[in-house]
């Protein structure tokens, strides 16, 4: 005998009163599955047909051998559910048993198909990796200090900007090892300031060299000139390159 997932009970409390013994079945079915099961109708009363339907939501699904059984005192009604391959996963609906002729109608509910706890699960593990992933990648990813960069001043001639450009290195550059020592600093600094100066002091000359009206200005031998573009290229190439080390 096939599993009586219902029992039907019919002019028991009264004539065409309908009771059922269960509040609600479950049929869990998978996309493409079919299964057959039956109904128990148990008459307390005198012999009637006891009709029976779905709602909208299980047309197609859920379908009675027979409709319209005529029961004396114990009726066996198989009914077939099926889920289309393409169908729905879970769907709820309701049975309808209708008696006396149509004059008294009551329905239970029904759940077709099961939920898939697959994708949740699944979802649940991607995104506890995902935590696990951040927080490694965060372990290892090394702490990085913001750097301030040096802000040209827009207003005043160009010695106020270089008077800017020369506060920003009195400081001194940091190590880019971590491995050099005090002395060491000291002397990167004091020949970076030697560079400098010099830089500065070349570029006073030059300008100097035409402000000065031509009474006071100074000849500058070919040697002259040679060495004022040796020191200039010199100071500038040393502090070029301690800028690109620090």
């Amino acid at each position: 005998m096939q599993q009586i997932f219902q029992n039907v009970i019919i002019n028991r409390q009264e004539i065409n009163s309908i009771e059922f013994e269960k509040e609600s079945i479950e049929i869990p079915l998978s996309p493409g599955g079919e299964e057959t099961f039956e109904l128990l109708i148990t008459n307390y009363g005198s012999p009637s047909h006891v009709h029976f339907s779905v709602s909208d939501e299980l047309k197609g699904q859920i379908t009675f051998l027979r409709d319209n059984p005529y029961v004396l005192q114990k009726e066996y009604l198989s009914v077939v559910a099926r889920i289309p391959q393409e169908g729905r996963v879970l769907t709820k609906g309701q049975i309808y048993i209708t008696v006396g002729y149509g004059s008294r109608k009551k329905g239970f509910p029904v759940q077709l198909g099961k939920i898939d706890t697959k994708p949740q699960e699944q979802s649940k593990a991607e995104a506890y990796k995902g935590v696990e992933e951040e927080e490694l990648s965060s372990q290892r990813s090394p702490v990085t200090l913001p750097i301030k960069k040096a802000s040209r001043s827009k207003s005043g001639n160009g010695l106020g900007g270089f008077s800017s450009f020369r506060r920003s290195f009195s400081g001194g550059f940091p190590s880019s090892t971590g491995r050099k020592n005090r002395d060491a600093g000291r002397n990167d600094r004091f020949t970076l300031n030697i560079a400098f100066g010099s830089f500065l002091l070349l570029i006073f000359l030059f300008f100097l060299y035409f402000i000065l009206p031509s009474s006071l200005q100074f000849k500058v031998s070919f040697a002259q000139s040679l060495l004022f573009s040796i020191l200039f290229v010199t100071c500038m190439t040393y502090i070029l390159l301690k800028i690109i080390e620090s």
